[in-house]
């Protein structure tokens, strides 16, 4: 009787494994219209889920998420079964490997993609600063020229895909033609008014600039709160000190960017 029930008790518990690996099994996952090359941004994707129930393709909503490979990027968002789905790569998405996972219940396929690199910059003068911003997907690590009057100096770069550097423009004391160039992107203004200071001539990181203006200049409404006013002081041995100023920080700013690089 002992046996019986116990072969009973294995028939059952087979029927049960076969009958959950049959359900579990019922349904198939793939994505399919993958391109192999890289895509590049701005260019538009297009991929299906192929969702397939005993062998036949059936109609249902799935989710799917797109992520970069270190999921800094996640794009998520709902489709029907076996029809095509276009989306756009940004022209913020990291170049490299993204993988698009689809799920639909207890089934998940994931597949790769490739984006590809993109340098891309944008030079703008406003006022004394020229502001350099990456808008390509890669780190820009160029060197770039910037031309006042006829004095050129190069600084190396060093900026992450969607941020911006600022420098400060620096010249005796007149308006000049300026141009900034980094061999692909060229950027040209005409009568640009800076600010004197000597001799020197070059561009300043502004994040080494006090908030006032050059060499963390004192805020003037409060000109009457400091130990020795300016007043008492002879010009001469001021402009000397600014210009003494504004050169270590050229000289400071083109060591950093050296570094950097």
């Amino acid at each position: 009787m002992r046996e019986v029930t116990k072969f009973s008790l294995v028939l059952f518990l087979t029927l049960i494994t076969m009958l959950s690996l049959a359900s579990a099994q019922q349904y198939s996952m793939d994505i399919s219209g993958l391109n192999s090359d890289e895509y590049n941004p701005g260019e538009k994707m297009t991929f299906k889920i192929i969702l397939l129930k005993d062998g036949k393709q059936i109609t249902q909503q799935t989710n799917y998420k797109i992520s970069d490979a270190l999921k800094k990027k996640e794009i998520t968002g709902q489709t029907n079964s076996n029809q095509e789905t276009t989306l756009k790569i940004e022209d913020d998405f990291s170049s490299g490997i993204w993988t698009i996972t689809a799920t639909y219940l207890d089934s998940t396929v994931k597949r790769t993609f490739l984006v590809s690199e993109e340098s891309e910059v944008e030079f703008i003068i406003e006022g004394d600063e020229l502001i350099i911003r990456n808008t390509g997907n890669v780190r820009y690590t160029k060197t770039i020229q910037i031309k006042i009057g006829t004095e050129t100096n190069t600084y190396v770069q060093n900026i992450k895909p969607g941020e911006e550097k600022v420098l400060k423009l620096i010249s005796a004391d007149g308006k000049y033609n300026i141009e900034v160039t980094d061999g692909t992107t060229t950027t040209k203004k005409e009568n640009v008014q800076l600010i004197g200071v000597g001799n020197v001539v070059g561009a300043i990181d502004k994040e080494l600039v006090g908030y006032t203006g050059f060499a963390g200049a004192i805020d003037p409404k409060n000109l009457d709160d400091r130990v020795i006013s300016l007043k008492k002081l002879p010009m001469s041995l001021i402009f000397v000190v600014a210009v003494g100023i504004l050169a270590a920080l050229v000289f400071i700013e083109r060591k950093m960017s050296k570094r950097k690089n």
